[in-house]
């Protein structure tokens, strides 16, 4: 059964091959990136590199032929972009055969959300369903790392600012999201499966602030900060428009609770709890 990943340039995609390397060393992996000179490393271990362009449907057609599990991890562009990507690689995996697709959805993907990317996520999981594939899907959380760097800002200036509110989240690390799914690769009886891979608790920005300070013996105080002050901070740091709305969007929704919901299935997927938040900024700050 050979399992390709694709993005495996990016962060989540070279966890989940270095996950599947540990787990299943003499299992076929290959891998599809846009640029394989970066991916040098991996064509040194022994894993079959594909060049695949989302882009290019040309491209993903030769990188998906002979694949028995393909993973199609999201990529990082606009929502009308991304959602012409995704088709075109679920098109690709349709037309070269492939047995299973795994998607790297995210936890309410509905049309209506605040956050933008959410419609990105809720066209891509209708099409893969309509598109006669064996599927799963898996709903990611929020990352916990990405956490990190509204912490390091709060550790110069004492405060941890965002536009959050009293809104909690669910939060999940990546390195956890990336044990999951390659035990979903690997494994037998996801077909047809959604998963909601959730952190073991909810958790408010007022709670990260209060383990920073625990963490570092530093007082750092939790600030909800208008949205718009925000995005304006996101703008002059030379972000894209794009991420500018999608980062204000997510809060908007962390806002209003739409990402506190807690599942049981990523400790389902990892045979143990997933990692808290806390002990993500225990390794970070300690």
């Amino acid at each position: 059964m050979t399992i390709l990943v694709t993005g495996a340039n990016g962060q989540l995609g070279r966890l989940v091959v270095d996950s599947l390397r540990r787990r299943a060393p003499a299992a076929p992996l290959a891998v599809s990136v846009r640029d394989p000179g970066r991916a040098g490393d991996l064509a040194d271990a022994g894993i079959d590199v594909r060049h695949g362009d989302f882009d290019t449907a040309d491209t993903l057609a030769r990188a998906f032929a002979d694949i028995d599990t393909l993973l199609i991890v999201s990529g990082d562009a606009p929502v009308e972009a991304r959602i012409r990507q995704h088709r075109t690689a679920v098109d690709a995996a349709r037309a070269a055969g492939v047995g299973r697709v795994v998607y790297t959805s995210f936890v309410d993907p509905r049309p209506d959300s605040p956050f933008p990317f959410a419609a990105i996520h809720a066209d891509t999981e209708v099409y893969l369903k309509a598109s006669g594939l064996a599927y799963t899907l898996l709903r990611n959380g929020v990352y916990a790392d990405n956490l990190l760097g509204f912490v390091g800002r709060a550790l110069e200036s004492g405060t941890l600012a965002a536009p959050a509110g009293d809104g909690k989240v669910a939060f999940i690390s990546r390195a956890d999201l990336a044990e999951a799914t390659a035990n979903v690769l690997l494994g037998d009886g996801h077909v047809g499966r959604t998963y909601e891979l959730t952190g073991p608790a909810a958790i408010g920005f007022q709670d990260v602030a209060d383990a920073v300070s625990r963490h570092t013996g530093r007082e750092i105080a939790y600030r909800s900060i208008p949205t718009a002050a925000f995005e304006d901070g996101l703008t002059q740091a030379g972000l894209p428009p794009f991420m500018v709305t999608a980062l204000g969007g997510m809060f908007r929704s962390v806002a209003t609770g739409d990402y506190r919901t807690v599942t049981t299935d990523a400790a389902g997927l990892l045979g143990r709890e997933p990692e808290s938040l806390d002990a993500v900024l225990a390794r970070a700050l300690d």
